[in-house]
Formats: structure tokens, C-alpha cells, sequence
């Protein structure tokens, strides 16, 4: 295997602990992750501490090392908070989109056309965050985008933790197709509310079920 950079390993590793593949409270051995990438100590611990960082990682002195545990309650605040930005990106976005990223948004609507919302929960999950990723970064704002990238890491892997399957699968449908058209429209004001909306509905089934 060819050696690979910190930021790769980061990627990496930040990918197995969303998807739970590296579940919460499992160690993270160091040595197989130096012989794995083919590198020295260096990038895997620059690579860990990042983690760390952004609360995928606890690093225990003369203890260890270990996926963190989930938290509900940031799980909660990080919907809160993303009801709002995801609204402002989809504003921006709808400005500033390029065909291409267009194009990228219709195709994951068209994917989910052909999904079993039951045994294709993981692909939704992954579409359904790929489509407020390609909308956020097409806000061309940085901050904006550095912001909302920190909170979808606590939601994507929360997600994944409760194995989550859409309740209603044609208003999500809908939902989606319909914010897609308002940012290819250059709506601005009906971007940011239907995309307010979409992320509040996930809040309201989320507070029912998880959040107290």
C-alpha cells in the first residue's frame, strides 16, 4: 500500500468513526493504524488529536485512546443550530450554484427513487447528507461552510448510530425535489424556507423519539 498523508488518514478514519465502523467507546490502536497506512507515528497522532478536536476522538492520559461516546444533547443543539445555516446556505446557494452542482443534486433525487427505505437506510442517510453538502459548499462561504461541516459530523454519525429510517419517505422526497427546484429557480427567500422546514421536521421526529 502506497503511504498516505495525515489529511487522508484523517478523512479516513473520520469516515469509519460516522459510518460505525469504529464504534463509540471502541480503542484506537495506533500501531495498526502506523502499519495500515504505510507512515510513522507523526501523521497517525496529528491525524488522532484533529479528531479529537472536533469530539469524534477521546484521548485518555496512560490510558488510551477511543471513539467518543455519542452525546444526545449536542446531538440536539447541533439540529438547533443547523435549522438556520442550512437555511442561509440554501439563500446563498441559490445565487451562486454552478450547472454542475446542480446536475449533482438531481442525481441524488433520482437515486433516491430507487431506494428501499428500509434496507437502503445507510444510502439514504449518505445521499441525504451529500445533497446539504454540494448545497452548503455551493454558498461559496467559507465560515458558513467550516460551520455546518462541524455540526453534519455530530448528526451524519448520530444517524448512523440509531440505524435511522425515514418516516415519511415521499414528504422527504418531496421536500428535497422542491428545495432543489427553488435553488435552480434563483429563489432566494423559498430556498431558505423550505430548507428551514426540512431541518426542522427532522428535529421535531428526532425531539419525539431521542431528545428529551
Amino acid at each position: 500500500m502506497k503511504k498516505t498523508n495525515k489529511e487522508e488518514i484523517f478523512i479516513e478514519l473520520k469516515r469509519r468513526i460516522i459510518d460505525m465502523e469504529y464504534k463509540p467507546g471502541s480503542p484506537i490502536n495506533e500501531k495498526n493504524l502506523i502499519e495500515e497506512f504505510c507512515v510513522s507515528r507523526t501523521p497517525i497522532r496529528e491525524a488522532i488529536l484533529k479528531l479529537s478536536q472536533i469530539g469524534l476522538i477521546e484521548i485518555k492520559p496512560r490510558i488510551g485512546t477511543f471513539v467518543s461516546d455519542i452525546d444526545i444533547s449536542s446531538v440536539k443543539y447541533a439540529y438547533e443550530i443547523k435549522k438556520n445555516l442550512e437555511g442561509l446556505a440554501a439563500e446563498l446557494a441559490a445565487s451562486r450554484i454552478t450547472d454542475l452542482e446542480l446536475d449533482e443534486l438531481f442525481s441524488i433525487i433520482e437515486r433516491f427513487k430507487n431506494y428501499d427505505i428500509i434496507n437502503d437506510y445507510k444510502k439514504c442517510i449518505k445521499d441525504d447528507q451529500l445533497f446539504h453538502k454540494i448545497v452548503r459548499n455551493a454558498s461559496r462561504n467559507p465560515i458558513l461552510i467550516e460551520m455546518l461541516d462541524s455540526l453534519n459530523t455530530k448528526t451524519a454519525r448520530f444517524l448512523q448510530y440509531i440505524e435511522y429510517v425515514l418516516d415519511d419517505f415521499d414528504w422527504f422526497y418531496s421536500s428535497l425535489n422542491n428545495m432543489a427546484n427553488a435553488i435552480k429557480n434563483r429563489d432566494l427567500e423559498n430556498s431558505r424556507i423550505i430548507c428551514e422546514e426540512h431541518t426542522q421536521k427532522f428535529l421535531d421526529q428526532m425531539s419525539k423519539k431521542f431528545f428529551s
